[in-house]
């Protein structure tokens, strides 16, 4: 297919021929990764060379008498895997820095095999692939829009740059800062909180770390769920926190244990993961939600809810988070912005009164910590133009589709071998075992399969079983996700010999 533009007067004669068989619907593929699929297959066999022009949207589901939404996927899903990429008021191109290399002759690259009988004898080794990640989901740095950041960036710089004044540094943030992140949580998730009742850090870790202090004694009781964020637990226990645990179900934490524990002890304060149970998945019921805050009302504790949901929900709206009323005090609520910018430009958030705010603020001081009033103000402006809404459904999208490809293949390769729920938000599965596996051995034989196991959970139980394992699908295109999954299923196949 041939297109002739006109720009700055000159004529720009552009040739499209892709050469796309296109199967409508092939079992088990949606169609959007069909036509991915088939558009990397030519970029690897250098039909498509880097900067070459690809057709818009419309264009090519004209082409090809698809939904144009099919496309937006396919492109999508293309540009945060690295093989396209777009221009401003330019169009979408062939990426320079392409993911794998691609061929300048048919047989130059060998084809990539993603496939492998997980009976095979022969061994896999960390040098015959790179090693994948088996751990809670990541962003992935391949979906970060680096470039709208980097202008956002330019503009901030300029305008402190014109500033005629020095502001005392605020260590709960910027108020025009907190308002926009105020803003955004009221529209995300329908969280209400204002300027006075935020502190904002550097991330949800942080958060935790400096709500904590601000809040305990030490030997302070804490309640934590059974299974529960090693790296959370780890900071109560540094500030000589007495810890106790609760069992949880589908419905999320008991609430009758922790009742009980707090009728037996003088506890301080329970910490839960209620969006998104770290690391089940499950959500605390509305009604368990209700009767922790009679319990904490009534026994004077206060409720740490740390948000692992990265605001990310794809089947259902998030809960309310806090009370109104009065009981806002007995619940500090703690989170982070959505992961679309920067790894180090990330945004936490405390959430809790004004009187509480202040002590935190003054935990950020001791840390020595000052906020970079380039970055606020560059991440306010993408806040309150409306790029980061935009940033964060586009996001959604491609981990949406990341979501339901690995829950096609668990269930294709693995749902004779474990337990799984479909996450409702956050960026991980849990993956159940159903075999009885040691985690020392498990550690060995995934690390020789090439898999980087990174798992931050504690279990406050017996210890010559592992129960499950974490999968985050954020962070790998279909391809990887596929490849890990052989992988996982290979290593389990040993424990059934």
């Amino acid at each position: 297919m041939t297109r002739t533009m006109s720009s700055h007067g000159q004529s720009l004669r552009r040739t499209w021929n892709l050469n796309i068989d296109f199967s409508p619907f092939k079992p088990g593929t949606a169609l959007y990764l069909q036509i991915a699929e088939q558009i990397v297959e030519k970029i690897r066999q250098g039909r498509l060379p880097p900067n070459t022009v690809m057709p818009g949207s419309r264009e090519l589901a004209a082409m090809l008498n698809v939904n144009r939404k099919t496309i937006v996927l396919s492109y999508d899903e293309l540009i945060a895997q690295g093989w396209l990429t777009t221009q401003h008021r330019r169009g979408t191109f062939v990426s320079e820095a392409l993911p794998y290399p691609a061929k300048t002759q048919l047989l130059e690259v060998p084809a990539l095999d993603l496939a492998f009988s997980a009976s095979a004898s022969m061994p896999i080794t960390p040098q015959q692939t790179p090693m994948l990640l088996l751990g809670e989901g990541l962003p992935d740095k391949r979906v970060i829009p680096y470039e709208t950041y980097i202008r956002a960036s330019k503009r901030a710089m300029a305008k402190v740059a014109r500033a005629s004044y020095m502001e005392a540094p605020d260590y709960r943030g910027h108020p025009t800062f907190r308002q926009a992140v105020a803003g955004l949580l009221h529209e995300e998730c329908g969280f209400n909180v204002a300027v006075d009742q935020l502190c904002l850090t550097r991330g949800l870790q942080q958060s935790i770390y400096i709500s904590a202090r601000a809040l305990l004694s030490p030997g302070d009781y804490v309640i934590f769920e059974r299974w529960a964020p090693a790296e959370a637990l780890s900071v109560f226990e540094s500030l000589g926190a007495r810890i106790l645990f609760a069992d949880i179900d589908e419905a999320g934490v008991k609430d009758d244990e922790i009742e009980a524990l707090c009728r037996h002890h003088p506890v301080k304060a329970i910490f839960v993961t209620h969006q998104v149970q770290y690391p089940t998945t499950v959500s605390l019921s509305v009604a368990r939600r209700r009767r922790l805050l009679q319990v904490a009302d009534e026994l004077d504790f206060h409720i740490i809810a740390a948000d692992y949901s990265q605001h990310l929900f794809f089947n259902r709206p998030a809960f309310p988070p806090v009370a109104t009323g009065n009981m806002r005090k007995r619940i500090i609520y703690l989170g982070a912005l959505p992961s679309v910018l920067p790894a180090d430009r990330q945004v936490g958030y405390i959430a809790n009164t004004p009187q509480f705010i202040d002590k935190c603020a003054r935990q950020r001081q001791l840390m020595g910590q000052v906020d970079d009033p380039v970055s606020q103000s560059a991440i306010t402006e993408l806040i309150q133009n409306g790029e980061f809404h935009r940033l964060v459904r586009r996001a959604s999208r491609i981990y949406n589709q990341r979501r339901l490809y690995a829950a096609n293949l668990l269930l294709d390769e693995l749902g004779e071998l474990v337990s799984f729920r479909m996450p409702e938000a956050g960026l991980f599965f849990w993956l159940g075992f159903k075999l009885s596996i040691p985690p020392v051995v498990w550690a060995e034989h995934v690390k020789l399969a090439g898999i980087q196991l990174v798992q931050n959970i504690h279990y406050a139980a017996e210890s010559s079983r592992l129960p499950g394992v974490l999968l985050g699908y954020s962070h790998l295109d279909e391809f990887q996700m596929k490849e890990l999954i052989l992988k996982i299923k290979h290593v389990i196949g040993l424990f059934t010999r």
